[in-house]
């Protein structure tokens, strides 16, 4: 922490135990309602608000960006961090002062509904990707929580990303090795390097315990460990499921207790009265009187709350004012309608700025969600160089498939958009009439059942070049909306066939907030894209990649399994004691982890250990390491450098490769860069007997554009 923060903490902490000193045991307990009125009046608390913003605020016309995973296909930490700088923006204008984001679930099963709210399956690249997105909603320096940044919330703590099934909230049994090198360390990341400010627990229960009673990782790990030193915010509802799903507990009160001892600070109850039903409010306040747990537990919460309301600026910010969202506005009316009203007006936005408009409608915050969409598509197939399309060859285009014409923003999304273009308005927008575009939406745009294939396949076969936009939406994707069939759903597939059979040239482009597998669309696609909700500007951004405007540069931040029984697929898989083999099937998946193609050619060096002469490296050094990257093309374009080391010989099994480091790089034609990377003991170390080791011996370094396509080097360490 900086000399600035430093002593605005000492300050806040200085406000916080002034205040803390004056209040009831009412008022402390007030202070931890999250989504919630909190503000105090009578002695001039401000109120501060929490919200939604995994890619933009949840509240009406704010900027929408590409969801989650579509950032997380980017690999553009730079490009992470201006977006959610703009997020940031916009909360604080719209009176959002505390997000529950980013969620940096390392994610290993596609079945989860909420795979499109992450960022991938490799932990390092969640850990740069979030650690981005975190420090651009928080700020750095003198812009550390100011006016125009908010408190970020790490979530789920932890390892919800694989859950049993693919259920969401599914029990988790998972090993401490792999629970510290995978799951841990983007939240280890967030705290150490990012400072984030909050911490949510995951819904599961990990190894018997609740992630929300689970004082080892609260407290032990999370603050002792890690240094933590902010909020632990608890998910919706979570700790009354102590009691009502988990039965850990015995009744509402004891729960309370036991989230509180472990280290959760402030509850989410949504659409929870100030009543005997809200656990950290009259339920806590009982308890404490009973002598179940200490008040002192309860300060501790309440000046780590106190403290960060200080840091906002929240004293002086008028959409804060205690007077709007207070503790006395709990107890409005008798018949507890009015305190679900007051809760239900709170749960996103609060008050807002008298420049909101201006904030929210500002064009730049307009081109750079264009600019996060574009770079977001992820070309998988493009035979024969098909893409780019020169549009003044075209005569007619047929656009075609139930994902062509409608909203798609993805789950945590405002359900009031400012704008939103459809693939089908960008390419008419594109086109500027040099062409003739036709229509069929040919499925149904929710379930995705027949409407008029034949419409469709009439169109295809009148055309000069078909786009067909498939996918899935809200409704096939989202929390608590898993699935155990990785096919696309309805009659999408059938379609494709019909309509292959007669287009002369198909471009096939889906838009899910998951990974499907489609082997028909890898083998039977002329050219295919891939992306994970784009965002306002999605149809904008789709015109302007099949049109040349845009390279895609986005990478696959997940491996795509070639059908549902291959998963667990990830790339980081440990060396297995066979030879893998499935019965008349392949054991590869359908396209690797870090894969997207180009519409130009790269050449990626071999990567070299910078030494000087007769120099030896040990396990204690950092490892410089050089790699040259080149455009072979006759286009602009963009490179992801991908870093990867494996450990030859180990006391312990160890993964076949591990993703370290990354670059995007930008080159003109016959362009070169070198790259400099710099390996660190720990990017070579495991767990093992309770601490982190790195052991001597041979490692292989690796450079290339994907998990499966690279060049080597050998690295001996002493």
């Amino acid at each position: 922490m900086d000399r600035y923060n430093l002593e605005r903490r000492i300050r806040a902490e200085k406000w916080a135990e002034g205040k803390l000193a004056q209040m009831n045991l009412d008022e402390k307990l007030h202070q931890l309602a999250a989504s919630f009125p909190n503000g105090n009046e009578r002695l001039s608390i401000p109120h501060m608000q929490q919200g939604e913003c995994l890619h933009g605020a949840v509240t009406p016309y704010a900027t929408s960006f590409p969801q989650a995973l579509a950032l997380g296909s980017t690999w553009d930490t730079l490009l992470i961090e201006q977006v959610a700088t703009v997020i940031a923006k916009e909360c604080r204008a719209c009176g959002i002062h505390h997000c529950y984001g980013p969620m940096v679930a390392v994610v290993r099963d596609p079945r989860w509904g909420r795979i499109q709210e992450a960022y991938g399956e490799d932990p390092y690249h969640v850990s740069r990707i979030g650690l981005a997105f975190s420090l651009g909603l928080q700020g750095t320096g003198d812009k550390y929580l100011d006016k125009d940044h908010i408190v970020a919330t790490a979530k789920h703590f932890v390892a919800d990303g694989e859950p049993l099934g693919g259920l969401n909230g599914a029990a988790m049994e998972i090993s401490e090795r792999s629970l510290r090198e995978v799951h841990l360390l983007p939240f280890e990341t967030l705290v150490k390097e990012g400072h984030v400010c909050s911490v949510m627990p995951a819904h599961h229960s990990l190894n018997g315990v609740p992630c929300h009673a689970s004082r080892y990782l609260l407290q032990n790990i999370l603050r002792e460990e890690y240094g933590f030193d902010g909020i632990v915010v608890s998910d919706n509802g979570d700790i009354r499921k102590l009691h009502t799903a988990l039965f850990v507990s015995d009744s509402p009160e004891t729960s309370a207790v036991m989230a509180m001892n472990a280290g959760v600070d402030t509850e989410l109850a949504w659409m929870i009265p100030w009543n005997e039903n809200r656990l950290y409010g009259p339920v806590l306040k009982s308890a404490v009187e009973k002598g179940r747990i200490s008040e002192e537990i309860v300060n501790k919460s309440v000046m780590r709350v106190l403290i960060k309301k200080y840091e906002l600026g929240l004293i002086d910010d008028p959409t804060a004012d205690p007077k709007q969202e207070s503790l006395e506005k709990c107890y409005m009316g008798t018949s507890g309608t009015d305190h679900v009203s007051m809760a239900g007006k709170t749960l996103y936005f609060g008050k807002s700025r008298p420049d909101r408009k201006q904030v929210c409608y500002n064009k730049d915050h307009d081109l750079l969600a264009l600019k996060a969409a574009f770079k977001s598509i992820i070309l998988l197939e493009n035979k024969n160089n098909l893409l780019p399309l020169n549009k003044n060859s075209i005569n007619r285009m047929a656009v075609i498939g139930p994902n062509a014409n409608r909203l798609l923003l993805g789950n945590y999304s405002t359900d009031k958009p400012k704008y939103f273009v459809s693939v089908l308005d960008g390419i008419k927008n594109y086109a500027e009439g040099n062409f003739e575009i036709t229509y069929s939406q040919a499925l149904d745009q929710d379930d995705y059942g027949k409407i008029n294939i034949a419409h469709a396949v009439k169109k295809a076969k009148e055309a000069d070049i078909t786009l067909l936009v498939l996918g899935g939406n809200e409704i096939t994707c989202m929390e608590n909306e898993d699935t155990d069939d990785l096919s696309l759903k309805g009659d999408q597939q059938l379609l494709f066939e019909r309509v292959r059979k007669v287009a002369k040239k198909l471009i096939l482009l889906i838009i899910d907030g998951r990974p499907s597998s489609v082997i028909w669309a890898k083998e039977e696609s002329d050219a295919f894209l891939l992306a994970f909700y784009l965002g306002q500007e999605c149809g904008n951004a789709v015109a302007m990649t099949i049109f040349g405007q845009n390279n895609p540069s986005a990478k696959l931040p997940v491996t795509i399994p070639r059908n549902v029984g291959q998963i667990q697929c990830h790339y980081n898989r440990f060396y297995p004691g066979r030879a893998p083999s499935y019965y008349k099937s392949s054991v590869e998946p359908l396209y690797p982890f870090g894969y997207g193609l180009s519409y130009t050619d790269f050449d990626i060096s071999a990567p070299i250990i910078e030494t000087q002469e007769n120099q030896k490296y040990t396990v204690n050094d950092e490892i410089p390491v050089l790699v040259t990257v080149k455009n072979t093309g006759y286009v602009k374009g963009e490179e992801t450098v991908q870093l990867y080391i494996k450990d030859c010989i180990a006391s312990l099994v160890r993964p076949v490769l591990e993703l370290k480091r990354f670059r995007k790089v930008e080159l003109e034609p016959g362009e070169e860069k070198t790259i400099r990377f710099n390996l660190k003991p720990r990017d070579f170390a495991f767990w093992k007997d309770k601490k982190w080791i790195t052991e001597p011996g041979k490692f292989i370094i690796m450079a290339g554009n994907s998990s499966i396509k690279y060049k080597e080097t050998e690295l001996y360490l002493e």
